[in-house]
């Protein structure tokens, strides 16, 4: 799978740039600008928007793993440990993929010092195409 074919309209909304997709594996970084922070006047980012990243990188790592399928979130957890004051990585790594749900391990960490932000792991529905939707018949 391509790394190009990772675009959603909502990445170009927080700046998330899926850059690798490969089997079992998704990174990706969103440059932190105000627009992503959680005060005014500041360059921090919001825990959604570091969400969002972790969210869209795990997304790309359980869909590589099934052949580019449809795998929506069914479940997403993170521990915020320092603040996103840098643009943020993220990188996705399956631990389990099954037929119905893969998991994948998350770490979301600022560019410039490699501190962590947040760890994760996150659930996705497995068993979709790239047009019939993983919940059966959509």
């Amino acid at each position: 799978m391509d790394a190009e074919d990772a675009w959603v309209p909502y990445y170009d909304l927080l700046g998330i740039d899926i850059e690798t997709v490969a089997d079992g594996y998704a990174a990706g970084r969103m440059a932190v600008t105000e627009q992503h922070s959680a005060a005014p006047g500041t360059e921090v980012a919001h825990g959604g928007a570091v969400a969002s990243l972790a969210d869209s990188v795990g997304y790309w790592a359980v869909s590589s793993a099934n052949g580019g399928g449809l795998t929506p979130t069914v479940d997403l957890r993170l521990d915020y440990l320092a603040p996103g004051t840098d643009d943020l990585v993220g990188e996705a790594e399956v631990v389990r993929n099954g037929t119905s749900v893969g998991t994948v391990d998350v770490l979301v960490e600022r560019e410039g010092d490699g501190e962590t932000v947040a760890l994760g792991r996150g659930t996705f529905k497995t068993g979709g195409s790239d047009t019939r939707g993983a919940w059966g018949g959509e």
